[in-house]
């Protein structure tokens, strides 16, 4: 049997690179936040999004592995980068193995649940790990102003597809699988159709002041105002992750804390953290300064 796998597996190498020349040819679907919840509130069903995000995630997997190959030969060949395309080749691959099976099956869902999950698990360091990749290419190597632009356009775009990977596999297995409990009772998958973004940013900045404090023994205040242009009396509600905004506003305020500190240390004043943010359908802006 194990003898069986190996040969399957090796099989299955080696049509890696027809397999990504394929499916890189396609773009990705765009999906917006109102269809994503759409199809999580009124009509979810289950073999509809197997069938979706079979053919859906070998495009952006193969997408991320094209841009990867564009890469400088140094930085490819480094031991991070490797490890990160390895990552995505077995993801690749996992998922190529639903391909030809039937969403009729409910064991063949089940195993495409488990298989997303292992997927997301594999991949929960990949930002991490390209960054190293990229260190030990600049220690090594150098790099001139205009390979550094490169570099950074191909992180942006790469990242954000991992961002959109990851959105996908949370949608399906959050409200496909049945050992998962909501957080919310009005969340849809990972998104929060009722996100109250006021305590979302009270929680980032309650992380970023920890974080704050141990490394200057100290932190700014904050101060938050709200301003609900469609409903004055009411607080800030839109559907959105909850977690991708609390990681935008915590990086914010790492780094104003940062700012913080070093106009406090040179002018020798004392300044507050001022977020103001306010919503104006369908937008929600931010706005952040000291005072």
């Amino acid at each position: 049997m194990k003898f069986v796998r190996f040969i399957m597996r090796n099989a299955a190498m080696l049509n890696v690179p027809k397999h990504i020349d394929y499916y890189a040819k396609f773009s990705p679907s765009p999906l917006s936040m109102k269809q994503f919840l759409d199809f999580g509130s009124t009509n979810a069903c289950e073999k509809t999004s197997f069938a979706f995000i079979r053919q859906e995630l070998p495009v952006r997997l193969s997408n991320s592995l094209k841009e990867i190959n564009l890469l400088p030969d140094q930085l490819i060949l480094t031991q991070s980068v490797q490890l990160v395309r390895s990552w995505f080749v077995q993801s690749l691959i996992d998922i190529l193995e639903f391909q030809d099976k039937s969403p009729n099956d409910p064991r063949v869902l089940e195993d495409f649940v488990e298989a997303l999950v292992t997927i997301r698990n594999r991949h929960n360091d990949v930002v991490p790990t390209m960054a190293q990749g990229v260190i030990e290419y600049r220690d090594a190597f150098g790099a001139d102003p205009v390979t550094c632009q490169n570099i950074q356009y191909f992180l942006d775009r790469f990242y954000m597809n991992r961002i959109s990977i990851r959105m996908l596999i949370n949608q399906h297995t959050l409200i496909f699988d049945g050992t998962t409990n909501p957080g919310h009772p009005s969340s849809i998958g990972c998104i929060d159709s009722c996100c109250d973004v006021t305590d979302v940013i009270r929680d980032a900045y309650e992380c970023a002041k920890m974080l704050c404090e141990q490394n200057y023994l100290g932190s700014p205040e904050l101060e938050l105002a709200e301003i609900n242009a469609k409903d004055k009396s009411q607080p800030i509600e839109i559907s959105y992750v909850p977690s991708h905004l609390f990681h935008m506003v915590f990086e914010l305020f790492k780094v104003d804390m940062v700012l913080y500190f070093r106009f406090t240390w040179i002018e020798e004043i004392i300044i507050d953290c001022k977020c103001i943010f306010f919503y104006v359908s369908p937008s929600l802006e931010c706005n952040e300064g000291y005072c």
